[in-house]
């Protein structure tokens, strides 16, 4: 049976290359996307957003209007820094005709998950505005959402763009009652696709995973760039850790997030366990190859289908 999974991303390169995996990924069902500002402004995510699905070949998969701004302060990037101006590195997509939602972000996902037969894995790979909006104003929701993969912060206590982004909103998550499961930096910066696999993809005739290929080989010039090392999958990693969590090493850790002073803005992870709650299970490692090879071999099925 596959696993209902709702996303809500900024859409950049790497969210881009994990909505493809989302489609692709035979045991998932990807019932619908919320949209907020992040990598790039929200009317430009949502654009990418649905170029990507056209891309995909998805069928009618219902797109939502999410926040502009976080919760207290005003946005602080709405560039699209390694990701490019238009957030896909420059990859110019054919225009979508795909119309939103009329339904706002978090009603969307309260739709989506409340009318589920089965509970709902809730993966956001944004700053989590919509998220805390929608558990704020729904707590019923949590009853119908089996998880939250939550792709932000960082154990080594590095500023992380989803978390610094809006503070309140990713605590707000981190201190509901929903299991949660992190996925941080860390193993963020660490997985990646060798060369000859992204020069595979950039040539297959399908056009999902050309894209794929495209998206790889974008990233890793600007990533080199600016980072002065290859590219990694970014977002995507969280969606390998979800449909192959045997993949990782997990502990479930006390966190929370800073809101105040020097701390505000990180997630701060204790790894002595010293705090009682909130626990959340933190990916701490990973088989950096076979979850590679998971992610290419799963945008391959596109060539199936």
């Amino acid at each position: 049976m596959s696993k209902p999974i709702v996303m809500d991303v900024d859409t950049g390169t790497d969210d881009a290359m994990a909505i493809l995996y989302a489609i692709a990924h035979p045991e998932l069902e990807l019932l619908g996307i919320t949209c907020v500002a992040g990598n790039v402004a929200l009317d430009q995510v949502v654009i990418n957003t649905c170029r990507v699905l056209n891309a995909a070949g998805a069928g009618d998969i219902p797109v939502g209007l999410g926040a502009r701004e976080p919760l207290k302060e005003r946005a602080r990037r709405k560039g699209g820094g390694s990701h490019g101006p238009n957030g896909l590195a420059g990859i110019e997509l054919p225009e979508s005709l795909r119309d939103r939602s009329p339904l706002s972000a978090i009603d969307l996902l309260r739709q989506l998950i409340m009318t589920s037969p089965e509970p709902v894995s809730l993966v956001t790979l944004a700053p989590k505005t919509n998220v805390a909006r929608l558990l704020t104003s729904y707590p019923d929701v949590t009853a119908g959402i089996a998880q939250i993969i939550f792709m932000g912060g960082s154990v080594s206590k590095r500023t992380e763009f989803n978390v610094w982004q809006d503070p309140e909103a990713a605590a707000c998550v981190i201190e509901s009652s929903i299991p949660t499961l992190l996925y941080g930096l860390d193993l963020f910066d660490r997985l990646g696709v060798d060369q000859t696999s992204i020069n595979r993809l950039r040539a297959h005739d399908h056009p999902a995973i050309r894209l794929a290929g495209e998206l790889l080989y974008r990233r890793t010039e600007s990533y080199s760039r600016i980072h002065n090392h290859p590219s990694p999958l970014g977002d995507a990693g969280a969606l390998v850790l979800l449909t192959n969590p045997e993949l990782f090493v997990t502990e479930e850790l006390p966190v929370r997030i800073g809101l105040d002073g020097i701390d505000r803005g990180q997630t701060i992870i204790d790894t002595r366990r010293e705090v009682t709650s909130p626990r959340v299970v933190v990916a701490m490692d990973l088989d950096d190859a076979k979850a590679a090879s998971v992610f290419v071999e799963t945008i391959s099925v596109f060539a199936a289908a």
